[in-house]
């Protein structure tokens, strides 16, 4: 079998294997829906009956996720880095700013590895997500130029050349505008490399694109099947259209994060390659897509991403859904290694009032930390009337008990919606003295706490 040799794959004629670091440490910061302390507060097993989205770099993710998940996952789909060599910025919107204002450019992610780092960096991650899946488990990764053909190699050697299942070609859409004038032929596709850990995917439900009014076969007979199958050139037919958001200019789906993918078409990983109740995995869920599709097909997830920015775009997709299944938010911490420096301090102001045993909490103002409001144009802050326009949402946990935040109210703006209602209510079943604490999340990703104190008095 052809093999892939990059530098420090061996030492001394032997092969290096995956340097598995020992597990970082998992710590929740919130829950969404249920209490963090059942099944052992923090712990990674409590993470065993909810869906959870860790904030972290990958190596250290998923080790950590190993002890608990190993051999448990059904289905992983990543769409990470390419190697591509630039920077990739978060486009935040000002609610009720202008519509000519400009967006805030957020940093991402950074993408530009070197091809020898990248490749050694893509096999440690394939094989640490190849020991998560279960035996016959399938893994997709989405790729493109820069990296497919790396990846195939690497992977074939991971997963063994006989678990290589397909090529699919994920036709991007229509070409238009500035990508018609490319000299040469125009990149106009992405690659998914699909995988079977052990040679034969457990689950794989064939799909079908309905047949269009009309239809007849070729003898003029009406068709006897659901509809026409997909092959493995995707938003090539004119049934099957599957084109990318990126290029739809009023998309409702877009968040303003880079490389974000379509609904439609991770659906159609998750219809095809897992069942309901099956565990989901996305090692890099940028702007959450996996995890919004997964719920909404009853699919158990884990959702994962260095960035904080992702972080925040998932959670606020995931909470902006309504009714949810429960799940976390955790970081996994090295076991060595500094944090990055802060941003810098941000200022949130909130009161409560108690009228017998209902609480009543209402932000009272919030502002930015200086570096953070400086990155915002200008023409963007005269456009900011409301110091509100600066919060995407709110959660409360009224009777905070420790570090973990149990989100009981949870407040958040709509889309289009220009005002963020400030006041959220509770009604507390006994008197006692306990601690409110409300957790603002801004526009540009970052997360601000205040805990209050509430004395409810017996009747």
């Amino acid at each position: 079998m052809a093999e892939l040799v990059w530098p420090g794959k061996y030492r001394d004629g032997v092969r290096v294997e995956v340097a598995r670091r020992p597990p970082a440490a998992i710590r929740v910061e919130e829950v969404h829906g249920g209490r963090a302390g059942l099944a052992g507060e923090g712990s990674p097993a409590a993470g065993a009956s909810r869906n959870r989205l860790v904030h972290g770099d990958v190596p250290d993710v998923l080790a950590a996720l190993l002890p608990d998940l190993a051999g448990r996952v059904s289905l992983v789909y990543v769409d990470p880095p390419f190697d591509t060599g630039g920077d990739f910025d978060f486009q935040a919107a000002i609610p009720g700013a202008p519509e000519d204002a400009p967006r805030v450019a957020v940093r991402a992610y950074r993408d530009a590895r070197g091809l020898d780092a990248w490749i050694a960096w893509f096999a440690d991650t394939a094989a640490l997500l190849r020991d998560l899946l279960v035996d016959g488990g399938s893994f997709y990764v989405h790729l493109d130029a820069h990296a497919a053909h790396y990846a195939k190699v690497v992977l074939d050697e991971v997963f063994g050349p006989d678990a290589f299942q397909r090529e699919i070609v994920w036709r991007i859409g229509w070409v238009s505008g500035y990508k018609a004038k490319s000299r040469g032929w125009i990149r106009n596709h992405d690659t998914l490399l699909f995988y079977a850990k052990g040679g034969r995917p457990v689950t794989f439900a064939k799909e079908y694109v309905p047949y269009p009014p009309g239809y007849v076969r070729r003898d003029g007979k009406p068709p006897r099947g659901v509809g026409v199958p997909v092959d493995d050139v995707w938003n090539a037919h004119p049934l099957d259209r599957l084109d990318s958001i990126q290029i739809m200019s009023f998309s409702g789906e877009k968040v303003g994060y880079p490389t974000q993918k379509n609904e439609a078409l991770v659906a159609r990983i998750l219809r095809a390659s897992s069942k309901p109740g099956d565990i989901v995995l996305d090692a890099f869920v940028g702007s959450g897509t996996t995890a919004v599709v997964a719920e909404k097909l009853g699919r158990r997830w884990v959702a994962c991403d260095a960035s904080p920015v992702a972080i925040h775009a998932a959670r606020k997709r995931l909470l902006s859904l309504g009714e949810i299944a429960p799940f976390a938010v955790e970081r996994a911490d090295p076991a060595a290694g500094d944090r990055a420096a802060p941003e810098g301090k941000r200022s949130l102001r909130a009161r409560v009032r108690v009228d017998g045993r209902r609480a009543t909490i209402d932000l009272v103002s919030f502002a930015l930390a200086a570096r953070a409001l400086s990155a915002v144009p200008a023409a963007t802050r005269a456009g900011v009337k409301h110091w509100s326009q600066w919060i995407d949402g709110y959660c409360i946990d009224w009777d905070h008990q420790a570090g973990v935040l149990n989100a009981g109210s949870r407040v958040w703006r709509a889309r289009g919606q220009a005002q963020l209602p400030l006041v959220a209510t509770h009604a507390y079943a006994g008197p006692g003295r306990y601690v409110a604490l409300v957790k603002a999340f801004d526009v540009l990703g970052g997360a601000t706490t205040k805990a209050l104190r509430v004395d409810v008095d017996p009747p």
